[in-house]
């Protein structure tokens, strides 16, 4: 039996006896009433005889505990009788100690003391040994600088460095420290003409020698100013070497070009001096100082050039044509400069301090920055000028549509020409002035399209005198320039919807750019921003971003904040123009309307009404009706089919466009809606109506109903109850005007003569 499960965490009573039972059936060889049975006993007896060895165990420990307690307490006792003594002596040392203490602490203080003097009196001991050899120095160094010794001087200028810092205890160290800076600004004006020929001639044996001496009398810096004066110099020469050889060989060195040769020079100078500062400088105390020499030498020499680079480059462009090609070139030759820099900086592994860094972009593109401030109004001239040529002078609509077509894409052209102007010369950072610019550009290309709209409008008001075939031949033409028109416009507007897609595009990446140019490793135009253009621009994309966010997204043509009120223009114009074809078509109708008369009593019998079958409609009317039903074979061919850019046109006009019916059918019926409401205003100017006029009428305005039938279409509500008005009997008029409106009840009421019961 295993005993040793019963101490288990998890032991379970039933699984425990399960597992035994099943264990002592397998040796048994079989499973019934008997073997469980004989299984309990056996268990039982051996689980009864367990518990006694347990208990007796248990009942052994207790005895001995018992026996034990006596001498546990007295041992106990005993330890804590050890324990107060130890407390005591250690009370008795410490007051020994402090005793002690107490004894020789002026004994130490005397000897702290005493070894503080014996200190003092060492070093003025030294000190006056110093100072009786101060003298032979001086006249030893005198002497070293009478026979230009630069190697003596040096030596003795060291010797004299040590022997002041060994008096600084005596009186007139002041004087004697004074004395020594005379001597080491004499050494260095005698060494100032050699070392300046070792930098010009880059003799790196010889410049190593004063590198030495310079750091002997501490006055590195000084060293370090002398090679930038002397390698700023030789660069001064060089540029007015570059803008002499533009003088004389312009032929064959186009001037645009002068700068990026100058550069070229720096870029070469500065990778040659940063091996040979490193040569030079490497034991140092800090190579990072070697290796930014080169480039403090540009960072100091670019503001300090003679003439100025934005001097020389506003003198060759107030002779040049080309302005902006100009400053497209110089914008280049600066971003070019600066990416080599980039690279030679990140091929090295030189990281610039963040003081340096910040100047050597500064001196490479502030002078610049006026350049991109003038930009703008650069740009504007230049595009006033391209869209003068393009304002229509055309004579006839034909030719002033057309011209519409070709201005569109070519002003767009000049657009997108600009924007890259704007990003070449200006890295976007004018892109917000642009924009300004541009706003004044598209108003006055929208004079080509108001030009455009009057000469459509003074065609159809030329047309409109005579009713002839003629004119009506012309009308058809006039409504495919219409149609035309309609599509420059559309075809207009979805160009600037992109172009303001674009615009946006840029400006979030401008604004990306400049809020990460601070921290950036890299040298760029972005950094070099003054703070209030900087904050500025950030606030003129934030108001653009949200215009955006504000403007309709409803359609693909609605605006996105950029350009709102030109889209404003676009979309009057577009809808003119819709009224401008209306009325073309409508003019045959009014001319036809304008020959209709109260009707004239045909009939002189005054007391006989006669049937409606004997009366026929008028000749206006019927000439009415047959222009209505001519009118599909003449839009359909327009309308059938429209392209893209038309569809989208007549639905921006009219939302009825967006129906799933042909554009065809759509102006048909806006043609019918205003021919109905002209008709219905032609009848209510009538005075009066006689009995058999009101019939005529009324069979005028039916046969008109059996013509738009056929059409598919059918008259309005107002002339469906003027209809209703005219047909009813007098003594029945009241009660057949139910649900008419009240104003042409009263109307015809009063045409017909019909005495009011009310």
């Amino acid at each position: 039996m295993d005993i040793s499960a019963l101490s288990e965490p998890s032991f379970s009573a039933a699984d425990w006896i399960n597992a035994n039972y099943k264990k002592y059936a397998e040796e048994n060889g079989k499973k019934d009433g008997a073997t469980a049975t004989s299984f309990i006993q056996s268990y039982v007896a051996k689980l009864q005889l367990y518990v006694q060895q347990v208990n007796y165990a248990v009942e052994e420990s207790s005895q001995q505990v018992v026996a034990n307690m006596p001498r546990i307490a007295k041992e106990a006792a005993t330890l804590q009788c050890d324990v107060a003594m130890l407390q005591q002596k250690m009370r008795t040392m410490r007051q020994e100690v402090a005793a002690v203490q107490e004894e020789t602490g002026d004994c130490m203080a005397t000897l702290e003391r005493l070894n503080t003097l014996q200190t003092k009196l060492q070093a003025a001991k030294e000190s006056l040994q110093e100072s009786d050899g101060w003298g032979n120095l001086l006249a030893e160094l005198e002497d070293c600088f009478e026979r230009n010794d630069l190697k003596g001087v040096c030596d003795k200028l060291t010797a004299l460095q040590k022997s002041l810092h060994a008096q600084e205890q005596l009186p007139g160290h002041a004087e004697r420290q004074t004395q020594v800076e005379d001597f080491k600004n004499r050494l260095e004006a005698m060494a100032s003409p050699s070392l300046v020929q070792c930098f010009a001639e880059s003799n790196l044996e010889q410049s190593q020698k004063h590198v030495e001496i310079f750091s002997s009398i501490q006055r590195l810096p000084q060293l370090h100013q002398y090679y930038r004066a002397v390698q700023k110099n030789v660069l001064q020469l060089q540029w007015k070497q570059a803008l002499e050889l533009q003088v004389t060989d312009s032929q064959q060195t186009p001037h645009q070009h002068f700068l990026t040769h100058f550069y070229d020079q720096l870029l070469e100078h500065c990778q040659r001096q940063l091996k040979w500062c490193v040569q030079l400088f490497g034991d140092d105390s800090s190579s990072e100082v070697a290796q930014s020499q080169p480039f403090l030498v540009i960072a100091e020499l670019l503001p300090a050039l003679q003439p100025t680079r934005d001097t020389h480059i506003l003198q060759l462009l107030k002779t040049s044509n080309e302005r902006l090609e100009l400053l497209g070139q110089y914008a280049q030759a600066n971003q070019s400069f600066v990416l080599h820099l980039n690279s030679i900086l990140q091929q090295s592994n030189i990281v610039l301090p963040s003081d340096l860094h910040r100047q050597l972009g500064e001196a490479i593109f502030e002078y610049f920055h006026k350049f991109i401030n003038q930009y703008p109004r650069l740009e504007e001239t230049q595009l006033s000028t391209q869209v003068d040529k393009l304002l229509s002078k055309q004579a006839t609509p034909s030719d002033a549509v057309h011209h519409l077509e070709d201005s569109t894409r070519k002003l767009y052209e000049w657009l997108q020409q600009a924007c890259a102007r704007c990003a070449s010369i200006t890295n976007d950072l004018a892109l917000c002035k642009l924009i300004t610019v541009l706003n004044g550009i598209f108003k006055r290309q929208l004079e080509n399209f108001s030009r455009t709209q009057r000469q459509l409008s003074l065609s159809l008001g030329s047309n409109g005198a005579t009713g002839t075939g003629a004119a009506r031949s012309e009308n058809w033409s006039l409504l495919q320039y219409t149609m035309s028109q309609l599509q420059c416009l559309t075809d207009f507007l979805l160009r600037l919807h992109q172009f303001e897609q674009t615009l946006h595009t840029r400006m979030t990446t401008l604004a990306n750019r400049l809020q990460v140019a601070a921290d950036g490793h890299s040298i760029d135009i972005y950094q070099t921003c003054e703070r209030s253009a900087h904050t500025q621009l950030l606030a003129s994309i934030a108001d653009y971003q949200a215009k955006r966010a504000d403007a309709s997204a409803a359609t693909s043509a609605d605006s996105l904040g950029i350009f709102p009120q030109i889209y404003g223009t676009l979309k009057t114009y577009l809808a003119e123009t819709h009224d401008i074809t209306l009325n073309i078509l409508l003019q045959p109708i009014e001319v036809h309307l304008a020959h209709i008369r109260p009707p004239v009593e045909s009939h002189t019998s005054a007391g006989i009404n006669m049937p409606a079958f004997s009366f026929a409609p008028q000749e206006s009317i019927t000439q009415i009706g047959q222009y209505l039903l001519t009118l599909p074979q003449h839009l359909e061919p327009l309308l059938l089919s429209p392209s893209a850019l038309l569809k989208q046109a007549l639905e921006l006009c009219n939302i009825k466009y967006t129906q799933a019916i042909p554009c065809a059918d759509v102006l048909l019926s806006l043609v019918v809606e205003h021919c109905c409401v002209l008709y219905q205003a032609q009848i209510l100017q009538i005075k009066s109506l006689p009995a058999s006029s009101a019939t005529q009428l009324s069979v005028d305005i039916e046969y008109l109903s059996n013509v738009l039938e056929e059409l598919g279409l059918t008259i309005n509500l107002q002339l469906s109850q003027i209809l209703i008005l005219l047909k009813a009997a007098p003594e029945q008029y009241l009660s057949l005007s139910s649900g008419c409106e009240p104003r042409l009840v009263t109307a015809i009421r009063q045409m017909r003569n019909i005495i009011s019961t009310q």
